[in-house]
């Protein structure tokens, strides 16, 4: 008699932070900031520097999204207070 199915126990996914994507017109390019704290407490808009040398003013929206393991990113910060316009 075949011994009975048990599912496996579902362990919690492993973090690895937020994904906010944004377009960088000068080089006409899709760029990813990785955020460690969930970025939808607070959806002020953000001020990024980008490798196009310029800063990007960015909505970050409510619909933000989980970054998978090995996805790439162009910049990284801990929290979006980092790169909030304080004036």
């Amino acid at each position: 008699m075949p011994a009975p199915y048990r599912p496996k126990k579902r362990t919690e996914p492993r973090d690895f932070g937020w994904v906010i994507s944004f377009g960088c017109k000068t080089e006409g390019a899709l760029r990813r900031l990785k955020v460690d704290t969930d970025p939808a407490s607070d959806t002020r808009p953000i001020e990024v520097p980008c490798t196009c040398g310029e800063t990007h003013r960015v909505t970050v929206s409510p619909y933000r999204r989980r970054r998978s393991k090995d996805e790439p990113f162009d910049l990284e910060v801990s929290s979006l207070d980092e790169l909030r316009d304080d004036s």
